[in-house]
């Protein structure tokens, strides 16, 4: 491990730790006292053997067994006081990472978030921050007091015979260089552990996102198979890592019972020559014998270092996420235009979008038109301020969209997707999604998206839809995701496709309602029907990512590449 990253997992931890000073203080003092007792507990061995069964004190007889009670409660008590509040501890510290991680994720540039796949962030956020509760809860307190523990207990061996005490720790030292063996490589195996479970996790959410596609392909086996190949390589890492972390303790049951036969054989060989009592030599291999748990504890879990660091880095990649401005200047008021100016989008090494030029007003309605990868969604990304033009300006209300809170320009749109997006949430929710109800608002946004459909479900507008909506039609999704647009009311609307799914009865009702919204907003339309760009003020016709047509809708409809796009022949009528 490079020396800069040692400790790193307890570096990082460190400023949440530190804001529980006084439950710290108490978790310390806890395991002191649970340390203290269990080096008192052996140390009573001496005046239970010298005054109770050799000297036949009566006094004592009553005395040591109550001290010895006393002495068993007060650990108890002190275990469960260090346990409870490091369980404490863990829990809130988790559960503060936790939402952070959420919100440097939500809040990341929207090129970080594709950077990792959903199964990713889940792993991270749920599973690897569970891993993490239960060592700074469990793992990390256990090893605290177990080591507390064993400096007591060498402590009182010490004090005992120093001679026997040397023998001992001579042995119990060589278990350093196994353990720092078994590290290096548990570290690598908890990684690869973490990596599989993020794509076992895409796995599940692939599969049952695509159910259909599963269905209808047949292809249960391939997908169980695709599942089945990642849980044996994380079996495999778990098992490897459980190797290494189990492999210390035949190590350690070695030399402890090198270290407790020579400890016997001394012992028993100063108690016959040198005069030691019977009480101290047993009192010295109760000490000794209690040191076992401690040492196995300690042994077993000095790879715990390891592993956190493992996990916090992790968690540290979704952390360090860049994230998307919020301290620049506000836009103030609707969106009153939309230009770009010699715009080029490039991703990696492929040019997306190639000197674009347009301008939309207030009230005006732009329609994009082009087949598939032709750039329509890259425009509406810049908008959005998902990307940034690689050259070239975006500006809105003549301000460049880079210099602006990207909040306060979403806060005026709109949007209806394509995939008409919706909530595992009611449709009452999904409908006014983060914002007040209002009442008369609500039921405008109901009407205008012809959402009659409502009436008709079990508890009406209280209805949960199901994860993606999945337990409405297509055309009832597309229907709620126009209510949504409806009811946010911004000055700005997109329609990408916004009536693809709907039959043709519905199309032409909701178009009535589209109509208006073109009259009265800003509106940008994406589509692959006429009936929705023909009353568009411009249309702009992509290919490859450059404008290749644009004008009116009279004038572009007239052009070739317009009738390819559609798939038409001869003159369009007016």
């Amino acid at each position: 491990m490079d020396k800069k990253d040692k400790w790193h997992g307890v570096k990082f931890l460190w400023p949440y730790l530190k804001k529980y000073k006084f439950r710290g203080f108490i978790i310390a003092f806890s395991m002191a006292m649970v340390a203290a007792s269990s080096a008192l507990n052996a140390y009573m061995m001496k005046p239970i053997l010298n005054n109770i069964f050799i000297k036949k004190d009566e006094q004592m007889l009553t005395l040591l067994p109550l001290l010895v009670i006393l002495l068993f409660v007060a650990r108890g008590v002190f275990r469960f006081l260090s346990s409870y509040l490091a369980t404490a501890i863990g829990v809130e510290i988790t559960n503060r990472l936790r939402s952070e991680l959420f919100e440097k994720a939500i809040n990341a540039e929207f090129e970080q978030i594709q950077s990792k796949t959903t199964g990713d962030i889940n792993a991270h956020a749920i599973q690897t921050l569970l891993k993490l509760r239960n060592i700074i809860a469990k793992t990390i307190p256990r090893y605290i007091i177990s080591f507390a523990t064993i400096i007591a207990l060498i402590g009182l061996i010490l004090y005992l015979n120093w001679k026997l005490s040397l023998i001992a720790i001579a042995f119990a030292s060589v278990l350093v260089f196994p353990i720092k063996y078994f590290g290096k490589r548990v570290k690598g195996h908890v990684l690869n552990a973490e990596k599989t479970v993020s794509k076992l996790s895409d796995s599940i959410n692939e599969t049952f996102t695509h159910i259909d596609l599963v269905k209808v392909y047949n292809n249960a086996e391939y997908e169980k198979k695709r599942f089945d190949n990642f849980l044996d390589k994380y079996t495999k890492y778990q098992l490897k890592l459980s190797k290494y972390q189990e492999a210390t303790s035949p190590v350690m049951e070695l030399f402890v019972s090198l270290a407790i036969a020579s400890v016997v054989y001394f012992g028993g060989y100063m108690v016959i020559k040198e005069g030691m009592t019977v009480g101290d030599f047993f009192a010295f291999v109760s000490a000794l014998m209690m040191l076992y748990a401690p040492i196995k504890i300690v042994t077993k879990n000095s790879l715990v270092l390891n592993i956190l660091d493992s996990y916090i880095k992790r968690i540290e990649t979704i952390l360090n996420w860049k994230q998307e401005s919020k301290a620049l200047e506000k836009l103030e008021g609707e969106i009153e235009s939309i230009e770009f100016k010699n715009v080029c989008l490039k991703i990696g090494n492929k040019e997306i979008l190639k000197n674009i030029n347009f301008k939309i007003e207030k009230k005006e309605t732009l329609a994009l038109v082009g087949k598939t990868g032709a750039g329509k969604s890259s425009v509406l990304a810049l908008i959005f301020g998902f990307r940034k033009p690689s050259s070239g300006t975006v500006l809105i209300n003549g301000k460049d969209i880079t210099k602006l809170n990207i909040d306060s320009v979403r806060d005026k749109i709109s949007y209806v997707n394509q995939a008409a997006g919706a909530f595992n949430a009611s449709i009452k929710e999904n409908i006014i999604y983060g914002l007040p109800y209002d009442k008369k608002r609500y039921e405008n946004a109901i009407k205008k998206s012809e959402c009659e459909f409502i009436e008709h479900l079990p508890g009406k507008d209280e209805y949960i839809v199901g994860e993606n909506g999945k337990k409405l039609s297509g055309g009832q999704r597309q229907r709620l995701a126009l209510a949504r647009a409806i009811y946010k009311d911004g000055s700005l609307f997109v329609l990408d496709e916004a009536t693809s799914a709907l039959d043709a009865n519905t199309e032409e009702m909701i178009q009535e309602s589209i109509k208006d919204i073109m009259k009265s907003k800003t509106t940008i339309v994406i589509a692959h029907r006429l009936s929705t760009i023909q009353n568009a003020d411009t249309v702009l016709v992509l290919s490859g990512g450059e404008i290749i047509e644009a004008g009116s809708y009279k004038e572009v409809s007239k052009t070739a590449a317009f009738k390819e796009n559609f798939g038409l022949k001869g003159d369009i009528e007016d």
